[in-house]
Protein backbone atom coordinates (compact mmCIF):
# COMPACT_ATOMS: atom_id res chain seq x y z
CA UNK A 1 0.00 0.00 0.00
CA UNK A 2 1.39 3.59 -0.60
CA UNK A 3 1.96 5.40 2.56
CA UNK A 4 2.68 8.83 0.71
CA UNK A 5 -1.38 9.34 0.18
CA UNK A 6 -1.19 9.60 3.66
CA UNK A 7 1.43 11.92 4.44
CA UNK A 8 0.73 15.04 6.30
CA UNK A 9 4.00 17.52 6.21
CA UNK A 10 5.38 18.94 9.45
CA UNK A 11 3.57 22.46 10.38
CA UNK A 12 6.43 24.97 10.73
CA UNK A 13 3.97 26.88 13.43
CA UNK A 14 5.43 30.61 14.85
CA UNK A 15 6.85 29.43 18.20
CA UNK A 16 7.72 30.88 21.32
CA UNK A 17 9.53 29.81 24.82
CA UNK A 18 8.94 26.99 26.80
CA UNK A 19 9.48 27.39 30.51
CA UNK A 20 8.57 25.67 34.17
CA UNK A 21 5.71 27.23 35.68
CA UNK A 22 7.00 29.88 38.61
CA UNK A 23 4.25 31.51 40.74
CA UNK A 24 3.95 35.21 41.74
CA UNK A 25 1.38 37.45 43.04
CA UNK A 26 -0.35 38.88 40.41
CA UNK A 27 -0.89 41.97 42.11
CA UNK A 28 -4.70 42.04 41.45
CA UNK A 29 -6.95 39.86 43.52
CA UNK A 30 -9.20 38.89 41.02
CA UNK A 31 -6.88 36.84 39.40
CA UNK A 32 -4.87 35.40 42.35
CA UNK A 33 -5.29 31.38 43.11
CA UNK A 34 -5.24 30.75 39.54
CA UNK A 35 -2.31 28.62 38.62
CA UNK A 36 -2.90 29.83 35.17
CA UNK A 37 -2.55 33.44 35.35
CA UNK A 38 -0.01 33.32 38.41
CA UNK A 39 2.45 31.65 36.03
CA UNK A 40 2.32 34.26 32.99
CA UNK A 41 5.06 37.03 33.61
CA UNK A 42 4.29 39.58 35.88
CA UNK A 43 1.70 42.84 34.41
CA UNK A 44 4.45 45.57 32.90
CA UNK A 45 4.31 48.93 32.74
CA UNK A 46 4.67 51.22 29.54
CA UNK A 47 8.27 51.75 30.02
CA UNK A 48 9.32 48.11 30.66
CA UNK A 49 7.08 46.69 27.65
CA UNK A 50 8.80 49.43 25.37
CA UNK A 51 12.19 48.16 26.34
CA UNK A 52 11.08 44.61 26.14
CA UNK A 53 9.95 45.31 22.17
CA UNK A 54 13.08 47.23 20.96
CA UNK A 55 16.00 46.05 19.08
CA UNK A 56 18.02 47.65 17.27
CA UNK A 57 21.00 45.48 15.38
CA UNK A 58 24.65 46.60 15.90
CA UNK A 59 26.00 49.04 14.29
CA UNK A 60 29.76 50.41 13.28
CA UNK A 61 30.59 53.23 11.19
CA UNK A 62 33.87 51.24 10.23
CA UNK A 63 31.37 49.71 8.52
CA UNK A 64 31.17 52.28 6.09
CA UNK A 65 34.79 51.82 4.70
CA UNK A 66 33.96 47.58 4.06
CA UNK A 67 33.82 46.03 0.54
CA UNK A 68 30.52 46.64 -1.94
CA UNK A 69 29.86 43.06 -1.77
CA UNK A 70 30.37 43.22 1.91
CA UNK A 71 28.05 46.26 2.92
CA UNK A 72 25.33 44.68 0.49
CA UNK A 73 25.00 42.25 3.70
CA UNK A 74 25.15 44.65 6.54
CA UNK A 75 22.18 46.17 4.64
CA UNK A 76 19.99 43.39 5.44
CA UNK A 77 20.51 44.10 9.05
CA UNK A 78 18.48 46.73 8.65
CA UNK A 79 15.57 44.53 8.41
CA UNK A 80 15.30 43.24 12.13
CA UNK A 81 15.05 47.16 13.33
CA UNK A 82 12.03 47.11 15.25
CA UNK A 83 11.56 50.34 17.21
CA UNK A 84 8.01 50.32 19.43
CA UNK A 85 5.84 53.07 19.33
CA UNK A 86 2.88 53.72 20.72
CA UNK A 87 0.16 51.42 18.83
CA UNK A 88 2.45 48.79 19.63
CA UNK A 89 2.41 49.18 23.54
CA UNK A 90 -1.58 49.89 23.52
CA UNK A 91 -1.43 46.00 21.89
CA UNK A 92 0.60 45.00 24.53
CA UNK A 93 -1.78 46.26 26.90
CA UNK A 94 -4.93 44.74 25.03
CA UNK A 95 -3.50 41.45 24.67
CA UNK A 96 -1.82 41.21 28.61
CA UNK A 97 -5.94 42.19 29.97
CA UNK A 98 -7.33 39.59 27.19
CA UNK A 99 -5.32 36.63 28.22
CA UNK A 100 -5.84 37.51 31.84
CA UNK A 101 -9.45 37.83 31.57
CA UNK A 102 -9.98 34.80 29.96
CA UNK A 103 -8.35 32.99 32.29
CA UNK A 104 -10.49 34.51 35.33
CA UNK A 105 -13.19 32.24 34.90
CA UNK A 106 -10.80 29.07 33.83
CA UNK A 107 -9.25 28.15 36.77
CA UNK A 108 -8.38 24.56 36.86
CA UNK A 109 -8.18 24.08 40.61
CA UNK A 110 -11.94 25.33 41.03
CA UNK A 111 -14.18 22.17 41.79
CA UNK A 112 -16.40 21.32 39.24
CA UNK A 113 -14.62 23.07 36.49
CA UNK A 114 -13.60 20.56 34.11
CA UNK A 115 -17.62 19.36 34.31
CA UNK A 116 -18.22 22.58 33.26
CA UNK A 117 -16.15 22.08 30.02
CA UNK A 118 -17.56 19.14 29.45
CA UNK A 119 -20.60 20.89 29.55
CA UNK A 120 -19.97 23.47 27.75
CA UNK A 121 -18.46 21.33 24.72
CA UNK A 122 -21.54 19.67 24.38
CA UNK A 123 -23.55 23.23 23.76
CA UNK A 124 -21.43 23.61 20.57
CA UNK A 125 -23.56 23.27 17.51
CA UNK A 126 -22.19 23.42 14.11
CA UNK A 127 -25.42 24.77 12.47
CA UNK A 128 -24.24 28.20 13.93
CA UNK A 129 -26.43 28.20 17.22
CA UNK A 130 -24.17 30.62 20.17
CA UNK A 131 -25.48 29.99 23.09
CA UNK A 132 -24.39 32.40 26.38
CA UNK A 133 -22.42 31.19 28.83
CA UNK A 134 -22.85 32.73 31.56
CA UNK A 135 -19.16 32.03 33.45
CA UNK A 136 -17.20 33.11 30.25
CA UNK A 137 -15.05 36.55 30.60
CA UNK A 138 -13.41 36.12 27.18
CA UNK A 139 -13.02 38.86 25.35
CA UNK A 140 -11.63 39.13 21.41
CA UNK A 141 -10.31 42.21 19.72
CA UNK A 142 -10.49 42.65 15.49
CA UNK A 143 -7.23 44.60 13.78
CA UNK A 144 -7.33 45.69 10.48
CA UNK A 145 -4.82 47.20 8.75
CA UNK A 146 -2.76 47.51 5.24
CA UNK A 147 -0.54 45.22 4.23
CA UNK A 148 2.88 46.05 5.20
CA UNK A 149 1.82 48.12 7.79
CA UNK A 150 3.14 45.97 10.56
CA UNK A 151 0.42 44.31 12.41
CA UNK A 152 1.80 40.75 12.23
CA UNK A 153 5.46 42.00 13.26
CA UNK A 154 3.63 43.56 16.25
CA UNK A 155 1.35 40.31 17.15
CA UNK A 156 3.98 38.04 16.91
CA UNK A 157 6.43 40.56 18.97
CA UNK A 158 3.91 41.31 21.66
CA UNK A 159 3.15 37.50 22.18
CA UNK A 160 6.79 36.50 22.45
CA UNK A 161 6.81 38.82 25.82
CA UNK A 162 5.04 35.84 26.69
CA UNK A 163 6.34 32.34 26.95
CA UNK A 164 4.03 29.70 24.82
CA UNK A 165 4.38 26.58 26.86
CA UNK A 166 4.27 26.50 30.53
CA UNK A 167 4.79 23.28 32.28
CA UNK A 168 3.00 22.93 35.31
CA UNK A 169 3.76 19.67 38.18
CA UNK A 170 2.69 20.96 41.66
CA UNK A 171 0.92 23.98 43.09
CA UNK A 172 0.99 25.17 46.45
CA UNK A 173 2.27 21.82 47.52
CA UNK A 174 -0.63 20.02 45.45
CA UNK A 175 0.07 17.72 42.13
CA UNK A 176 -0.66 20.14 39.29
CA UNK A 177 0.38 18.45 35.68
CA UNK A 178 -0.46 20.67 32.96
CA UNK A 179 1.07 21.92 30.11
CA UNK A 180 -0.71 24.93 29.50
CA UNK A 181 -0.23 26.65 26.06
CA UNK A 182 -0.75 30.60 26.93
CA UNK A 183 -0.83 31.25 23.10
CA UNK A 184 -0.90 30.24 19.46
CA UNK A 185 -1.35 32.35 16.47
CA UNK A 186 -2.15 30.05 12.91
CA UNK A 187 -2.78 31.84 9.43
CA UNK A 188 -6.06 31.46 7.99
CA UNK A 189 -6.33 28.60 5.56
CA UNK A 190 -6.61 30.17 1.88
CA UNK A 191 -9.51 28.73 0.93
CA UNK A 192 -11.12 29.78 4.62
CA UNK A 193 -12.51 26.50 5.42
CA UNK A 194 -13.29 25.41 8.82
CA UNK A 195 -11.61 22.14 7.73
CA UNK A 196 -8.62 23.24 7.29
CA UNK A 197 -8.33 25.55 10.05
CA UNK A 198 -8.96 22.98 12.45
CA UNK A 199 -6.28 20.90 10.89
CA UNK A 200 -3.60 23.35 11.03
CA UNK A 201 -4.45 23.95 14.61
CA UNK A 202 -4.05 20.06 15.47
CA UNK A 203 -0.88 20.31 13.69
CA UNK A 204 0.16 23.25 15.24
CA UNK A 205 -0.43 21.95 19.08
CA UNK A 206 1.24 18.92 17.70
CA UNK A 207 3.90 20.44 16.97
CA UNK A 208 4.77 22.59 19.81
CA UNK A 209 3.61 19.76 22.10
CA UNK A 210 4.73 16.92 20.91
CA UNK A 211 1.07 15.36 21.21
CA UNK A 212 -0.72 13.26 18.49
CA UNK A 213 -4.00 15.55 18.16
CA UNK A 214 -3.83 15.72 14.67
CA UNK A 215 -3.78 11.68 14.37
CA UNK A 216 -6.71 11.32 16.79
CA UNK A 217 -8.97 13.69 15.72
CA UNK A 218 -8.34 15.07 12.32
CA UNK A 219 -7.60 11.70 9.77
CA UNK A 220 -9.58 9.22 8.77
CA UNK A 221 -12.78 9.62 6.91
CA UNK A 222 -15.37 9.25 9.87
CA UNK A 223 -13.88 12.67 11.23
CA UNK A 224 -16.56 14.93 10.00
CA UNK A 225 -16.06 19.03 9.98
CA UNK A 226 -18.53 18.89 13.13
CA UNK A 227 -16.43 16.56 15.17
CA UNK A 228 -13.83 18.48 14.14
CA UNK A 229 -14.97 21.81 15.58
CA UNK A 230 -15.92 20.06 19.30
CA UNK A 231 -12.23 18.13 19.18
CA UNK A 232 -10.80 21.84 18.20
CA UNK A 233 -12.78 23.62 21.94
CA UNK A 234 -11.84 20.60 23.54
CA UNK A 235 -7.80 20.65 22.76
CA UNK A 236 -8.33 24.22 23.64
CA UNK A 237 -9.71 23.36 27.10
CA UNK A 238 -7.46 20.57 28.20
CA UNK A 239 -4.32 22.40 26.81
CA UNK A 240 -5.54 25.42 28.91
CA UNK A 241 -5.03 27.57 25.79
CA UNK A 242 -5.02 31.58 26.59
CA UNK A 243 -5.36 33.09 23.55
CA UNK A 244 -5.58 32.39 19.66
CA UNK A 245 -4.79 34.62 16.91
CA UNK A 246 -6.08 34.46 13.33
CA UNK A 247 -3.95 36.34 10.83
CA UNK A 248 -4.98 36.78 7.37
CA UNK A 249 -8.45 36.96 7.90
CA UNK A 250 -9.27 38.51 5.01
CA UNK A 251 -9.11 34.87 3.27
CA UNK A 252 -12.91 34.31 4.58
CA UNK A 253 -13.77 36.75 1.90
CA UNK A 254 -13.02 34.35 -0.85
CA UNK A 255 -15.59 32.17 0.57
CA UNK A 256 -18.86 31.18 -1.08
CA UNK A 257 -21.91 32.98 0.25
CA UNK A 258 -22.51 31.37 3.74
CA UNK A 259 -19.11 30.16 4.13
CA UNK A 260 -17.50 33.17 6.33
CA UNK A 261 -20.69 33.19 8.55
CA UNK A 262 -20.25 29.86 9.66
CA UNK A 263 -16.41 30.52 10.01
CA UNK A 264 -16.95 33.62 12.02
CA UNK A 265 -19.65 31.72 14.45
CA UNK A 266 -17.28 29.30 15.32
CA UNK A 267 -15.02 31.90 16.53
CA UNK A 268 -18.14 32.99 18.69
CA UNK A 269 -18.84 29.82 19.94
CA UNK A 270 -15.02 29.29 21.11
CA UNK A 271 -15.57 32.68 22.88
CA UNK A 272 -18.90 32.07 24.57
CA UNK A 273 -18.97 28.07 25.38
CA UNK A 274 -15.21 27.46 26.41
CA UNK A 275 -14.05 31.11 27.04
CA UNK A 276 -11.22 31.57 24.67
CA UNK A 277 -10.34 34.80 23.88
CA UNK A 278 -10.04 35.02 19.79
CA UNK A 279 -8.01 37.81 17.90
CA UNK A 280 -8.57 37.77 14.29
CA UNK A 281 -6.39 39.74 12.37
CA UNK A 282 -6.32 40.93 8.43
CA UNK A 283 -6.33 43.62 5.70
CA UNK A 284 -8.67 46.02 4.67
CA UNK A 285 -10.17 43.10 2.54
CA UNK A 286 -11.86 41.48 5.49
CA UNK A 287 -13.72 44.42 6.53
CA UNK A 288 -17.35 44.27 4.84
CA UNK A 289 -17.06 40.65 6.39
CA UNK A 290 -16.65 41.06 9.67
CA UNK A 291 -18.60 44.32 9.77
CA UNK A 292 -21.58 41.97 8.47
CA UNK A 293 -21.16 39.09 10.04
CA UNK A 294 -19.38 39.33 12.97
CA UNK A 295 -21.53 41.65 15.12
CA UNK A 296 -21.86 39.36 17.78
CA UNK A 297 -18.48 38.90 18.61
CA UNK A 298 -17.62 42.59 18.25
CA UNK A 299 -20.52 43.54 21.00
CA UNK A 300 -18.91 40.95 23.77
CA UNK A 301 -15.70 42.70 22.90
CA UNK A 302 -13.99 45.25 26.26
CA UNK A 303 -11.31 46.31 24.15
CA UNK A 304 -11.90 47.19 21.33
CA UNK A 305 -11.32 46.91 17.66
CA UNK A 306 -7.95 48.47 16.11
CA UNK A 307 -8.19 50.07 12.51
CA UNK A 308 -4.13 50.37 12.01
CA UNK A 309 -3.60 52.56 9.53
CA UNK A 310 -0.45 54.13 7.93
CA UNK A 311 1.88 56.66 10.00
CA UNK A 312 0.97 60.56 9.38
CA UNK A 313 3.83 62.62 8.91
CA UNK A 314 3.85 63.47 12.50
CA UNK A 315 5.91 63.26 15.57
CA UNK A 316 5.76 59.64 15.44
CA UNK A 317 7.08 59.37 11.90
CA UNK A 318 10.21 61.70 12.97
CA UNK A 319 10.69 59.15 15.70
CA UNK A 320 10.55 56.19 13.52
CA UNK A 321 12.74 57.72 10.86
CA UNK A 322 15.65 59.34 12.81
CA UNK A 323 15.57 55.70 14.46
CA UNK A 324 16.20 53.88 11.26
CA UNK A 325 18.48 56.38 9.38
CA UNK A 326 21.32 55.65 12.19
CA UNK A 327 21.70 52.19 10.13
CA UNK A 328 23.52 54.17 6.90
CA UNK A 329 25.92 51.93 5.09
CA UNK A 330 27.29 54.71 2.05
CA UNK A 331 30.42 55.91 2.05
CA UNK A 332 29.27 59.57 2.69
CA UNK A 333 27.47 60.57 5.60
CA UNK A 334 24.20 61.73 4.67
CA UNK A 335 22.56 63.66 7.95
CA UNK A 336 18.40 62.87 7.69
CA UNK A 337 17.27 66.57 6.20
CA UNK A 338 13.08 67.87 5.97
CA UNK A 339 13.62 66.91 2.39
CA UNK A 340 14.73 63.24 2.80
CA UNK A 341 11.95 62.64 5.61
CA UNK A 342 9.14 64.33 3.30
CA UNK A 343 10.58 61.80 0.40
CA UNK A 344 10.49 58.86 2.14
CA UNK A 345 7.34 59.20 3.59
CA UNK A 346 5.62 60.17 0.59
CA UNK A 347 6.95 57.06 -1.45
CA UNK A 348 5.75 54.64 1.39
CA UNK A 349 3.07 56.66 2.40
CA UNK A 350 4.04 55.90 6.14
CA UNK A 351 3.87 52.36 5.99
CA UNK A 352 6.65 51.20 7.90
CA UNK A 353 7.64 48.13 5.39
CA UNK A 354 7.84 50.47 2.77
CA UNK A 355 9.81 52.25 4.15
CA UNK A 356 12.33 50.06 5.79
CA UNK A 357 12.74 48.39 2.16
CA UNK A 358 13.05 51.33 0.06
CA UNK A 359 15.34 53.19 2.39
CA UNK A 360 17.67 50.05 1.93
CA UNK A 361 17.27 49.85 -1.73
CA UNK A 362 18.11 53.58 -1.84
CA UNK A 363 21.59 52.64 -0.45
CA UNK A 364 21.78 49.71 -2.46
CA UNK A 365 21.37 52.13 -5.63
CA UNK A 366 23.82 54.84 -4.35
CA UNK A 367 26.41 52.03 -3.71
CA UNK A 368 25.99 49.81 -6.75
CA UNK A 369 26.31 53.20 -8.54
CA UNK A 370 29.17 54.38 -6.99
CA UNK A 371 27.68 57.88 -5.97
CA UNK A 372 27.83 56.98 -1.84
CA UNK A 373 25.45 59.14 -0.87
CA UNK A 374 21.50 59.10 -0.45
CA UNK A 375 19.72 61.83 -2.11
CA UNK A 376 15.84 62.50 -2.75
CA UNK A 377 16.10 61.72 -6.57
CA UNK A 378 17.42 58.09 -5.37
CA UNK A 379 14.39 57.12 -3.25
CA UNK A 380 12.44 58.38 -5.91
CA UNK A 381 13.94 55.97 -8.36
CA UNK A 382 13.47 52.56 -6.26
CA UNK A 383 10.37 53.51 -5.33
CA UNK A 384 9.25 53.71 -9.01
CA UNK A 385 11.23 50.71 -9.72
CA UNK A 386 10.45 48.29 -6.21
CA UNK A 387 6.59 49.04 -5.31
CA UNK A 388 4.99 49.83 -8.76
CA UNK A 389 2.14 47.39 -7.59
CA UNK A 390 1.35 49.23 -4.65
CA UNK A 391 0.16 51.99 -6.55
CA UNK A 392 -3.30 51.28 -5.88
CA UNK A 393 -2.94 51.44 -1.94
CA UNK A 394 -0.62 54.32 -1.97
CA UNK A 395 -3.27 56.39 -3.82
CA UNK A 396 -6.11 55.20 -2.04
CA UNK A 397 -3.78 56.32 1.11
CA UNK A 398 -3.76 59.77 -0.30
CA UNK A 399 -7.69 59.78 -1.13
CA UNK A 400 -9.02 62.91 1.50
CA UNK A 401 -12.39 61.54 1.75
CA UNK A 402 -12.64 59.17 4.51
CA UNK A 403 -15.39 57.32 3.13
CA UNK A 404 -13.79 57.15 -0.28
CA UNK A 405 -10.37 56.30 0.89
CA UNK A 406 -11.82 53.24 3.15
CA UNK A 407 -13.63 51.77 0.08
CA UNK A 408 -10.65 52.30 -1.83
CA UNK A 409 -9.01 49.90 0.39
CA UNK A 410 -11.41 47.36 1.27
CA UNK A 411 -10.39 47.13 -3.17
CA UNK A 412 -7.24 46.79 -3.02
CA UNK A 413 -5.20 43.72 -3.61
CA UNK A 414 -2.50 42.28 -1.03
CA UNK A 415 0.68 43.54 -1.95
CA UNK A 416 3.67 41.19 -1.85
CA UNK A 417 6.68 42.18 -0.31
CA UNK A 418 9.41 43.98 -2.06
CA UNK A 419 11.79 41.19 -3.56
CA UNK A 420 15.09 42.93 -1.68
CA UNK A 421 17.70 40.00 -2.87
CA UNK A 422 16.36 40.11 -6.71
CA UNK A 423 17.30 43.87 -6.62
CA UNK A 424 20.55 43.64 -5.20
CA UNK A 425 21.11 40.90 -7.50
CA UNK A 426 19.93 42.92 -10.59
CA UNK A 427 22.20 46.00 -9.46
CA UNK A 428 25.31 43.50 -9.18
CA UNK A 429 24.73 42.66 -12.85
CA UNK A 430 24.49 46.27 -14.43
CA UNK A 431 27.42 47.39 -12.56
CA UNK A 432 29.18 44.09 -14.71
CA UNK A 433 27.96 44.99 -17.69
CA UNK A 434 28.89 48.51 -17.28
CA UNK A 435 32.07 47.91 -15.83
CA UNK A 436 33.19 45.74 -18.16
CA UNK A 437 35.05 48.40 -19.61
CA UNK A 438 37.82 50.86 -17.72
CA UNK A 439 36.71 53.82 -19.68
CA UNK A 440 33.09 53.46 -18.35
CA UNK A 441 33.61 55.20 -14.58
CA UNK A 442 32.06 58.38 -16.04
CA UNK A 443 29.40 56.33 -17.70
CA UNK A 444 28.36 54.82 -14.66
CA UNK A 445 27.87 58.64 -13.51
CA UNK A 446 25.99 59.88 -15.62
CA UNK A 447 23.17 56.70 -16.08
CA UNK A 448 22.74 56.79 -12.47
CA UNK A 449 21.89 60.49 -12.34
CA UNK A 450 19.88 60.27 -15.49
CA UNK A 451 18.02 57.05 -13.98
CA UNK A 452 17.16 59.32 -10.60
CA UNK A 453 15.67 61.91 -12.89
CA UNK A 454 13.41 60.12 -14.38
CA UNK A 455 10.36 61.34 -12.09
CA UNK A 456 11.03 64.81 -13.56
CA UNK A 457 11.60 64.48 -17.09
CA UNK A 458 8.49 62.00 -16.89
CA UNK A 459 6.53 62.19 -13.96
CA UNK A 460 3.51 60.27 -15.33
CA UNK A 461 5.16 57.04 -17.39
CA UNK A 462 6.28 54.06 -15.78
CA UNK A 463 9.65 52.82 -16.37
CA UNK A 464 7.95 50.05 -18.34
CA UNK A 465 6.38 52.10 -20.78
CA UNK A 466 9.09 53.67 -22.29
CA UNK A 467 8.88 54.50 -26.24
CA UNK A 468 11.30 53.64 -28.63
CA UNK A 469 11.61 49.61 -27.06
CA UNK A 470 10.30 46.67 -29.29
CA UNK A 471 9.69 44.05 -26.83
CA UNK A 472 7.01 42.51 -24.67
CA UNK A 473 7.26 43.46 -21.12
CA UNK A 474 5.59 41.85 -18.60
CA UNK A 475 4.37 44.23 -15.81
CA UNK A 476 4.29 43.85 -12.15
CA UNK A 477 6.24 40.33 -13.26
CA UNK A 478 7.61 40.71 -9.61
CA UNK A 479 4.52 40.57 -7.92
CA UNK A 480 2.00 38.20 -9.44
CA UNK A 481 -0.33 38.67 -12.61
CA UNK A 482 1.52 40.56 -15.47
CA UNK A 483 -0.06 43.02 -18.22
CA UNK A 484 2.12 42.90 -21.37
CA UNK A 485 2.57 46.41 -22.52
CA UNK A 486 4.18 46.85 -26.77
CA UNK A 487 6.00 49.67 -27.69
CA UNK A 488 7.92 50.19 -30.95
CA UNK A 489 11.43 50.72 -31.58
CA UNK A 490 12.62 53.10 -33.70
CA UNK A 491 14.20 51.52 -37.12
CA UNK A 492 17.25 54.30 -37.27
CA UNK A 493 18.57 52.12 -34.60
CA UNK A 494 21.58 51.18 -36.20
CA UNK A 495 23.75 49.54 -33.01
CA UNK A 496 27.05 47.56 -33.84
CA UNK A 497 26.98 45.03 -30.88
CA UNK A 498 31.10 44.80 -31.19
CA UNK A 499 30.88 48.61 -30.20
CA UNK A 500 32.10 49.01 -26.42
CA UNK A 501 29.79 50.83 -24.06
CA UNK A 502 30.51 53.71 -24.39
CA UNK A 503 30.83 54.13 -28.20
CA UNK A 504 27.35 53.25 -28.15
CA UNK A 505 26.19 55.80 -25.87
CA UNK A 506 28.60 58.32 -27.94
CA UNK A 507 27.33 57.37 -31.44
CA UNK A 508 23.11 57.64 -30.14
CA UNK A 509 23.92 61.18 -27.94
CA UNK A 510 23.28 63.20 -30.60
CA UNK A 511 19.67 62.25 -30.82
CA UNK A 512 19.03 63.05 -28.14
CA UNK A 513 17.78 59.94 -26.03
CA UNK A 514 19.55 59.07 -22.46
CA UNK A 515 22.18 56.95 -22.12
CA UNK A 516 19.87 54.71 -19.98
CA UNK A 517 17.44 54.40 -22.97
CA UNK A 518 20.54 53.85 -25.40
CA UNK A 519 22.02 50.79 -23.34
CA UNK A 520 18.49 49.70 -22.58
CA UNK A 521 17.90 49.56 -26.33
CA UNK A 522 21.07 47.96 -26.93
CA UNK A 523 20.44 44.97 -24.84
CA UNK A 524 22.62 45.58 -21.58
CA UNK A 525 20.03 46.54 -19.32
CA UNK A 526 17.43 44.00 -18.18
CA UNK A 527 14.63 44.17 -15.65
CA UNK A 528 14.98 42.26 -12.64
CA UNK A 529 13.07 39.34 -13.31
CA UNK A 530 13.55 39.37 -17.00
CA UNK A 531 16.26 36.09 -15.88
CA UNK A 532 13.39 34.50 -13.81
CA UNK A 533 11.25 34.35 -16.86
CA UNK A 534 13.53 33.12 -19.08
CA UNK A 535 13.60 30.42 -17.08
CA UNK A 536 10.25 29.72 -16.35
CA UNK A 537 9.28 29.83 -20.15
CA UNK A 538 12.68 27.03 -20.70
Amino acid sequence: MNNFNNYEPPLLSFRGKEINAIYSDPEIPKYRDNPLIEALPKIMTKSEVAKSLAYFPKYSEDTRNEPDHLRYHYIQNTLEFFIPLGIHLDLEQRISRIIRIGYQARNPITPGFWCNIKHSLDLIDSKGFVPRHPRSTAKSMVIIGISGIGKTTAIEENLLLYPQIINHSNYHGKNFTLKQIVWLKLDCPHDGSIKGLCKMFFLAVDDILGTNYHERYAKGRHQTVDDMITNMARVASIQSLGILVIDEIQNLSRLKSGGSQKMLSFFVQLINTIGLPVILVGTYKAWSVLNSEFRQIRRGTGQGDIVWDSMAEDDTWQIFVKSLWRYQYVRKNCPLTPELSHTLYYESQGITDFAVKLYMLAQVRAISSGREIITPSIIQSVAKDSIRTARQILNALKEKNHQTKLRLLMDCEDVTPIDIESFIEETNLLKEHISCNDNCDNQIEIMNAEMDQMHEVEPEKSSLERPNLETKIPQNNIFGKSNTKTTKISKSNNINLKDTLPEIVTKKSSTGILAYEILKQAGYIKFPTEYELQEIAK
